[in-house]
């Protein structure tokens, strides 16, 4: 499961005013969806969930029910478990299986901790929650999913309202004589229908989860352990389209006499139908004409499987699936009747390591119908191409106007294996590949889509390197540019500062969400022989690192992981998912890392952030609560630049991390790591509680992060005399009413706080979507290193993947120009809207 997917999916639908979203997903998905209470709500939009029991499939003997089922589609899940060696020994008794609630089923009636056999009736909450001494983790069994249940429902509140039916003609009669009565009587009747009607409504739910602190409290623990295998389970999926009844056939019904209307619509919802036509003679006879004489016959539905295969070792319960069970044994068949019953047009193969060159596997592959194609997605012998090929295909240009600042991002043309070179593979099997086109109604050829490849500037560009050949203009601006920079290195040089070696690396730079050619939130400090922090952590954050430093799979040590290895913090300033949503990928990620790393990993954040941690890793291993070398949380309240906050002076017993005195204990050990000698939170002004940062190292130089804020006196005073102030600027100046609306920064707001601030650098970043290229800002003139600041601190955009030290920042400030040009010309190249008056840096 993926938050980062999930919660932007269902906010997508929502602001398409979609009322209803049924999720269906593995053992954990309640507990999973209610992790993220505090970031992740609609009210406009219900969701019911649908947890797949964990037991194996291949002992069920009769058909197993749809997990979900509409008039389009059934669906139907097999959970397969890691099985070390063969299944020889497994009674099928073992592993009786216990049926999938309907798709309809209320998700109460889900069971997480499943150890007991008897489904357990929930005990209404409404008492337990009376008692002085409760606690959602005192909850077990049904009880703790009730609580569940009823946070997702508050996440989710939307309700389809009750239809009541209108009068009948009879009521209407009856209406009209009551109009004659007098005013009284008129008046008792129709109270009397109206109270008639509201009793046939259906009671609304009790009142008391309206009530309960679901956000507040850490929701009841989880585990994975299930009777008879003890262990979370992979899930595969088999989608079986409509059965849907053969066409109308004109000339067949014509030939027949079967005239136009009602009739040939009586055939083609099955019914036989009989009329009057006239013989060779003249004389009227009466015909019968079935269905089957002008209707095709009946499609066969259309199936698509999807194999979630992660290790070698869930291959015998997968084959077990698809060969013991009668059910699931006709997809994966020759037999010309199942065929005929059942078209498998397409199997995905989602392989992990070492699945696809297993023997058992790609025997399994080839039991399916000669007709099936199969479509392989595996890291070991698929390319990895750049996904986002114009924000890529930016960055390779600009990389011919600074390799250093704008290094070309980490792609592999080829495998490392290609899929060639397995043997015994079934004949229609491929590599699953971006802009795929496979229709299943009526079923195709897998084709590329030949349009989307038009937009893939990149791929084609990045083979000519070095040599790419630039547009003219571009070309003459990226060389009035690099001839500026080369004048000013040359009279500006300068005597070394602290912190100029200090780099910037902006990960991401877009607000909200992702646009064309950034980011959402996240920012790379590089502390050269201490360590770096990680200035939020917006989703996709993780996929940056890999592109801007490379995935050295094999290894594991050097490129993203050598990255990962030196992050000793990562601060997230609220709970936003634009800020915090790709943290948990990132620790994931940490946990796999061989050898693990030496040092501990400090994240600072709220208590929300650090709740939903310690319930994520519940059903993830995050690396929580080994204080030696895992990820230590830190509670950001208690570094508060006046004075922690009073409630963060003491934690519970089941909250350590709230106790303010540990925070800032552990907060001194990372300070000790990164070299500095102070790291405190500043408390900003935005539509939640949000937090920016003070940064300032031993050696005399500071960064203030400002995170998402309206202007404020605190940064101001906190920050006095940064040497590099990060400040967002979501906002054109035009724009001030709807920035304050909407709690954030102006371009001109953040330049007149670091004025105030007396910042030497000024970084702006987190643009709104509406900016996707350049957002509108009077830039500070061009500098060189020992230029002095006669309007303010020096000003510089930020852009995902520059790559910068301090001391450069001028550079960037001076190659603005020939960065706007490129934007432009790239955006005529693709066909974008050209900005308006709103965006572009003004000169």
């Amino acid at each position: 499961m993926c938050p980062v997917l999930m919660h932007r999916l269902l906010m997508f639908l929502a602001d398409a005013n979609i009322k209803g979203v049924n999720v269906v997903g593995p053992k954990g998905l309640t507990h999973y969806m209610a992790s993220m209470r505090n970031y992740l709500w609609r009210v406009s939009m219900s969701l019911s969930l649908t947890e797949v029991p964990s037991e194996p499939v291949f002992s069920e003997s009769n058909a197993p029910e749809p997990v979900y089922q509409d008039e389009s589609i059934t669906l139907y899940a097999v959970p397969i478990h890691i099985s070390p060696g063969s299944l020889e020994g497994f009674s099928s008794g073992h592993f009786k299986r216990k049926r999938s609630p309907s798709p309809s089923s209320p998700s109460k009636r889900l069971q997480v901790d499943s150890s007991s056999e008897i489904e357990q009736i929930p005990v209404s909450l409404a008492t337990t929650i009376q008692r002085p001494d409760f606690s959602p983790l005192a909850l077990l069994g049904a009880q703790a999913e009730e609580w569940r249940r009823l946070t997702i429902e508050n996440m989710f509140p939307y309700k389809t309202r009750p239809s009541v039916p209108g009068p009948s003609k009879k009521e209407r009669r009856d209406q009209k004589q009551q109009n004659k009565q007098s005013k009284a009587q008129k008046d008792t009747a129709a109270e009397d229908q109206d109270l008639e009607r509201i009793d046939n409504i259906p009671p609304s739910p009790p009142k008391y989860n309206q009530a309960l602190p679901f956000k507040e409290r850490r929701l009841p623990p989880f585990s994975y352990s299930d009777s008879g295998k003890g262990s979370k389970a992979a899930l595969c999926y088999v989608l079986v389209g409509p059965r849907a009844r053969g066409k109308f056939d004109v000339a067949k019904s014509e030939a027949l006499g079967v005239p136009s209307g009602p009739l040939r619509g009586k055939l083609t919802k099955g019914l036989s139908v009989t009329f009057t036509v006239a013989d060779e003679n003249g004389n009227k006879v009466e015909r019968v004409v079935r269905p089957e004489d002008c209707i095709g016959p009946t499609e066969k539905p259309q199936v698509m499987l999807l194999l979630d295969v992660p290790t070698p070792d869930h291959i015998p319960e997968l084959i077990a699936s698809f060969t013991e069970n009668p059910f699931y044994a006709r997809f994966r068949s020759k037999l010309e009747k199942d065929w005929d019953d059942y078209g498998v047009h397409l199997v995905f193969h989602l392989c992990g390591l070492g699945v696809l060159e297993d023997e058992r596997y790609k025997a399994f592959m080839r039991g399916f119908a000669d007709g099936a194609h199969h479509l392989v997605s595996s890291r070991e012998h698929a390319a990895d191409p750049a996904t986002f090929t114009s924000a890529a295909y930016t960055q390779l240009r600009l990389n011919q106007l600074d390799a250093e600042m704008f290094p070309v991002p980490y792609i592999s043309a080829s495998p490392r294996r290609p899929l060639t070179s397995i043997s015994g593979l079934p004949p229609k099997t491929e590599l699953l590949l971006s802009n795929r086109l496979i229709e299943m109604r009526p079923p195709s050829e897998p084709r590329h889509d030949e349009q989307a490849q038009s937009y893939d500037h990149f791929h084609p560009a990045i083979e000519q390197i070095p040599s790419l050949n630039l547009p003219s203009a571009v070309f003459q601006s990226f060389a009035a540019a690099k001839a500026r920079v080369s004048r000013s290195s040359r009279a500006g040089a300068s005597m070394p500062k602290p912190g100029d070696d200090v780099e910037i690396t902006p990960l991401g730079t877009s607000s909200a969400l992702p646009s064309k050619y950034r980011n959402v939130s996240s920012t790379l400090v590089r502390i050269p022989k201490c360590g770096s922090i990680l200035l939020d952590s917006g989703e996709g954050t993780w996929g940056q690192l890999a592109r801007m430093f490379g995935d050295d799979v094999d290894r594991r040590s050097t490129g993203v992981w050598e990255v990962l290895r030196d992050l000793k913090c990562i601060f997230l300033s609220h709970m936003h998912g634009d800020h915090h949503i790709g943290l948990s990928k990132i620790l994931a990620m940490r946990s796999m890392m061989n050898p693990s790393p030496s040092e501990p990993l400090y994240v600072v954040g709220l208590r929300s952030t650090i709740l939903y941690l310690q319930e994520q890793c519940e059903l993830e291993d995050l690396g929580l609560g080994n204080e030696e070398n895992g990820v230590v949380p830190i509670l950001a309240d208690a570094l508060n630049w006046r004075s922690p906050r009073g409630y963060a002076a003491a934690g519970k017993d089941d909250e350590p991390f709230m106790n303010g005195e540990t925070s800032r204990r552990t907060a001194a050990s990372m300070c000790l790591a990164l070299g500095l000698e102070s790291f405190t939170t500043v408390d900003v002004a935005h539509k939640t509680r949000c937090y920016g940062a003070v940064i300032k190292h031993r050696d005399g130089w500071s960064i203030v992060y400002s995170a998402d804020t309206t202007p404020t006196n605190n940064l101001v005073r906190a920050g006095q005399n940064a040497t590099l102030l990060i400040h967002e600027a979501t906002m054109a100046d035009d724009q001030e009413e709807m920035a304050r609306d909407k709690a954030h920064s102006t371009c001109g707001q953040a330049i007149t706080i670091a004025k105030r601030m007396n910042a030497e650098k000024l970084l702006l970043t987190h643009f709104s979507a509406r900016y996707p290229k350049m957002p509108r800002v009077e830039r500070s003139p061009p500098g060189s290193p020992s230029s002095a600041r006669p309007r303010g601190p020096l000003l510089a955009l930020a852009f995902d993947h520059a790559r910068f030290k301090i001391a450069d920042m001028w550079k960037l400030n001076t190659y603005l120009p020939a960065i706007e040009r490129n934007f432009t010309e790239t955006a005529a190249e693709e066909g974008d809207v050209e900005q308006d008056d709103n965006t572009g840096v003004s000169w």
